[in-house]
């Protein structure tokens, strides 16, 4: 991730940072907001900082009609978007070969 996309990011609102974590992501016209990178650092998994920085995204973008992420399926990661409630919804292969989860998770 170059500073230029970071920056981008900020001034655009879609940007999270707490201690720990950082969450990019992208709120689309049509209000779906799409997850670009969530990082916890591994000393704070177990705090529930992943689930803080989405539980704010979503609360700042109360109108969005759900969140989609894509996970390479070999990632623990995957584990985490089940656990907080994402529905897998298939699989989506990437130019260099990547097979990656895609997940959606819908406003409630």
């Amino acid at each position: 991730m170059i500073f230029n996309t970071l920056y981008e990011s900020a001034k655009d609102g879609e940007l999270i940072f707490v201690d720990g974590g950082m969450l990019r992501y992208h709120l689309r016209n049509d209000l779906q907001i799409t997850i670009r990178e969530i990082l916890v650092l591994p000393e704070y998994q177990s705090n529930g900082i992943g689930k803080a920085m989405l539980k704010m995204m979503r609360d700042k973008h109360k109108e969005h009609t759900h969140v989609l992420a894509k996970c390479p399926i070999e990632l623990e990661a995957n584990q985490w978007y089940k656990a907080v409630g994402f529905t897998l919804m298939g699989t989506e292969k990437t130019r260099n070969g990547s097979i990656l989860n895609l997940w959606r998770l819908d406003n409630a």
